[in-house]
Parts: structure tokens; sequence; C-alpha cells
């Protein structure tokens, strides 16, 4: 129905069809294959040549986006493919070229970072453009906020675990940490938190500021947010948190070091159905770090119930063969009374201030000779996990800027 109403004449129809497709898909795969299978993408696709309203125009870039990237970062392979099949890539690279509207520029380029995310094929397409970052990275100093932000979250998505991307971006121009200072003293949370998760995927790209003290900034910032008493603000922490635990080497160790693990386990019992969904699924990516997986193994022995909720949130998410299989274990031989001293687990737990700093920066000092690049479809095992605790997603780890 929403499908049919984009062809709609009226300007009000077209706009709430395409807003409500865009929600619609917003990290619900279910959602994202039905609109696909529907034929949702050709007259979504279609709209970007048309004469339409801005607001229009915007709400069907953002459910093109919406529809080809999944919680955690993750690729949504089939939708990618069909899009850029109806020619979106060359659409939307002239939007940002062409386009006289700073917002839709910056829109289009995040919806082709989202299209050719971990999709070699639709990156080959975008090469073919000769698209170039130059012009985003002028916008990220825009002195419009939205613009700025909106930028950053772009080239953020372009980075994410793709070298090839961050030397190309290098080559587009400089990146400088003081820009993104005005969003991480925010008095806004939720700019406090796109732009803590920028400067982390961004650090090694930026200039201004040692990467691993930028890095450092971000990570305190997410886990202050995931104290936050709003709800949104603490869905939109453990988002960030479970795109960063399967990025570089070192981010997961640095996150459990500040005591992220436990919020995050703490935050599955929360009234907020989206709070326990978005934490879930952070928790689950956590636990292919050592020390993350003995935190949720000790909290699951303590609160039996604690893996049910586990499993009945974390819907697309992916979690530890390894810990599954130390949880049946656990149920094999018996749980322990919740009245009885558990044996103390190897992990730190540190206050967010200069105790803290050495163990979380160096953690975060194996990010800077590698970077691991995840295959989603990846069954993990023993073998994957290496020597600092951080996890593998492949075996190959490649140098980054050298």
């Amino acid at each position: 129905m929403l499908i049919v109403l984009l062809e709609s004449k009226s300007e009000k129809i077209q706009f709430v069809a395409a807003k409500a497709l865009s929600t619609l898909s917003c990290g619900a795969p279910k959602h994202q294959a039905k609109i696909r299978e529907a034929g949702g993408v050709l007259p979504l696709v279609r709209m970007l040549k048309g004469s339409f309203s801005e607001r229009v125009l915007l709400a069907v870039i953002n459910t093109l986006a919406a529809l080809s990237i999944g919680l955690a970062h993750t690729p949504v392979k089939l939708n990618q493919s069909a899009i850029a099949s109806g020619g979106a890539i060359k659409s939307l690279v002239s939007l940002v070229s062409g386009n006289t509207n700073d917002l839709v520029k910056v829109h289009s380029a995040y919806a082709l970072a989202c299209i050719t995310l971990a999709h070699p094929d639709n990156q080959k397409l975008l090469l073919k453009e000769k698209f170039t970052f130059t012009l985003l990275i002028d916008l990220l100093y825009s002195s419009v906020r939205e613009v700025s932000l909106g930028a950053g979250r772009a080239l953020t998505t372009f980075a994410y675990n793709h070298i090839p991307t961050q030397k190309n971006i290098v080559k587009g121009g400089e990146i400088r940490y003081e820009q993104f200072i005005q969003f991480l003293e925010s008095d806004d949370q939720e700019e406090q938190g796109h732009a803590a998760f920028q400067v982390i995927i961004l650090a090694r790209v930026m200039t201004g500021e040692d990467h691993v003290l930028v890095m450092a900034q971000g990570i305190q910032i997410l886990y202050q947010l995931l104290q936050s008493e709003n709800e949104l603000i603490q869905e939109l922490a453990a988002n960030n948190i479970a795109s960063l635990a399967h990025t570089r080497a070192g981010i997961p160790a640095a996150l459990v070091s500040v005591g992220a693990m436990d919020k995050l386990i703490e935050l599955l019992n929360s009234p907020a159905e989206l709070v326990r969904s978005s934490a879930a699924t952070a928790v689950g990516y956590m636990t292919f770090n050592r020390g993350a997986m003995r935190i949720l193994l000790t909290a699951c022995r303590r609160s039996p119930g604690l893996f049910q909720i586990l499993q009945d949130n974390l819907a697309a998410g992916k979690i530890s063969d390894v810990f599954i299989r130390e949880w049946e274990y656990c149920l094999t031989v018996g749980l322990p009374s919740q009245s009885v001293q558990l044996m103390a687990v190897e992990h730190a737990i540190v206050d967010v201030g200069d105790s803290s700093q050495s163990t979380l920066m160096n953690h975060l000092k194996t990010t800077t000779e590698t970077i691991d690049t995840p295959t989603y479809d990846t069954t993990v095992t023993d073998d994957m996990f290496d020597v600092s605790s951080t996890h593998r997603y492949t075996s190959a780890s490649s140098v980054i800027m050298q």
C-alpha cells in the first residue's frame, strides 16, 4: 500500500509514504526484505530523477539508505544490489555534486555509503562515477550543524572497516579534529553520541590530535551516554557500541575497560523495547571479546533469566559461538545459587577519569596497527580469538595507513 502511495499526485501523501517506508526499514530485516520483495526499490530509485519537493526527495533518499544497512553497520546485500541495479548510484552521485541544497547533498552521500558498505561490486560502480570526497569534506565544515554532522556521518560510513576508502578520504582533503569539538562538548546528547562515534571511526584520518586520544575521548563519551536518563540516548549509544564492537582490534577491550559491558547488561532489563534490543545487539557483538564474554557469563550465572532476555531481544544480531558453548556447559553442570559467592572474573571496571586513562589507552594502542574486516556470514570459532582478547571475524588483518 505504501509503495503505491509513492506514485500519488499529492506531495503530502508522497512524503508520508516515503517517510513511513524509511521508518519501517530502519534496522528491521523483515521489513527491509518485504519492501524489496513487494517491488518497492525501483519506484524509490525512479523518484531520485523526478521533480519532487525537497522533503519528499530527502525521505526517498533516507529510505534507500535505511534499506541498505542493518543493525551495527551490517550490509543488507540483496537490497544493496537491487538498489544499485536500478541505477541509484549514478543518480545519487549527481545529487551530491549538483543539488543546491546541502542537506540533500549530505543525505545522498550517506545513502551512497550505505549502498556500497561491504559491497565490492557497488564500490566499483561508485568508482566508475568518479566520486571523490572533496565536496563532502568541504561540507563537514559547514556552519549549519545538521549539514556538518550529516557530512561526518557519511564519511564515517564510507570509512567503516574499509582501508582503501580511508586512504581516498585522506586524498580528498583534511579532516581536522577541532571541527568535532563543538559536537563532542555540546549540551545536546544526541550530537555528542553521533560525534563520538564519528571521531572513533575517523581518528586515523584526522589531523590535529593523536588518534589514540581521540578514540579514548569518543569511547568515554559513549559510556557516559549509556548512563543517560533519556532512553533515546541510551539506544543511540548502544547502537554505536554495537557497530564499534566489530571494527578495529583493541576497541572492544577498551569498551570493557571503562565498564561499558556492565552497563549494557544492565540495559537488557530496560522497560523500553528499543533500548533492550540495541543493548542486546551490542552485548552480542561484544561477546567476541574474551573479557566481555567472561563478564556476560558471570552475569548470566548470577541471574539465570538474563540469557533468555538476551535471546529474546537479540533480533538479527550475532553472539559468539564460544560464549554459547560456555553457557551450555554451565547449564550442564548446574547453575550456582545467586547467593553463592562466585569466583572473581578477571576484568577491570574502572571509573572514567585519570585512573582509567592508562588502561583505556593501552587497549586503543592496538588499533594503530590493524583493522578487522568482518565477514558477516562467518561462523566464529575459538581460533579467531587473538592474544590481545580482541576478536577476528576473519584471520587476515591489514596494515592501515602505512
